[in-house]
């Protein structure tokens, strides 16, 4: 936004701030035309919900499992505990499955609490009132004054279609012209906040109150868990697909093709890389 690729598109962007819950409906009923809560919507493409993955940003999760309470210093600790996320079916709620069921707990074993969002899920695990949380990089700086256990790493134990966007089908199908240019303008932003890391934080600080180091630390971790043209390939996603049909108990989950469609992300990138364009300062 702040480098004018949307203006060049012929777009005006509005952001609206709201979790996967509420921003996959809002999708579905034509409120919002594009959704960060990829993760989310990948659920509902798996429950047969007319939404599709468009391009993915990163494709493993930049979660900490911590937990501040003492008796806690495993996975197998968990059973019967409390475990706060943004939403259920949202990447630190899946991240979080993954990684019990690789260590032998069964999820069900845990209750997981949806809580809303970053800024509530961070309090909730300081006071004790829920027992673990997958926290995010920023949370990890201010957490590092305050006596805790890591569990897990998850971006080292989880691969997942973790952030990107999320189309309805209808759009996708009615106006695809809008698509490719949204994307097409946020493949450039993506190209220039990884090739210029003090300019990009400086431009995320003016709208993220979190401390600076903090948005550095976040900065290089997202960084390091980005796809390389906004797309995965297809053994992913069959396991992507798959994890979510189980999750939501889905008997028959759709083929791959049915929740994303990365002809448009592919295409911007090649015709980027074709015209040799570059980010400028």
């Amino acid at each position: 936004m702040d480098k004018g690729y949307f203006r060049e598109e012929g777009l005006s962007i509005e952001v609206i701030r709201a979790p996967g819950g509420v921003a996959t409906p809002g999708l579905l009923s034509g409120q919002f035309q594009f959704s960060s809560s990829a993760s989310s919507a990948v659920s509902a493409a798996v429950r047969g919900g007319p939404v599709k993955i468009a391009y993915t940003n990163l494709s493993r999760p930049s979660y900490t499992l911590v937990s501040i309470k003492p008796d806690i210093t495993s996975a197998k600790e968990l059973v019967g505990k409390k475990i706060a996320v943004n939403s259920f079916g949202d990447t630190g709620h899946l991240s979080t499955i993954l990684y019990l069921k690789k260590m032998g707990v069964n999820p069900s074993s845990v209750l997981f609490i949806a809580v809303g969002r970053n800024e509530v899920r961070f309090p909730a695990l300081r006071t004790g009132a829920i027992d673990a949380a997958p926290l995010v990089p920023r949370d990890m700086v201010v957490l590092k004054d305050q006596k805790h256990i890591v569990l897990a790493d998850l971006g080292k134990e989880i691969q997942l279609v973790w952030n990107g966007v999320a189309v309805s089908s209808k759009l996708l199908a009615d106006n695809p012209q809008l698509v490719e240019r949204f994307l097409r303008g946020l493949a450039k932003g993506r190209e220039f906040a990884r090739r210029y890391r003090d300019e990009t934080i400086s431009l995320i600080s003016k709208r993220d109150p979190s401390p600076i180091d903090a948005i550095k630390v976040d900065y290089d971790v997202t960084k390091a868990s980005m796809t390389e043209d906004g797309s995965l390939p297809d053994d992913i996603l069959r396991d992507e697909v798959a994890t979510r049909a189980e999750l939501t108990k889905v008997a028959n989950p759709p083929g791959i093709s049915s929740v994303f469609d990365y002809s448009i992300t592919r295409k911007n990138y090649a015709q980027l890389k074709a015209t040799g364009w570059m980010p400028a300062r």
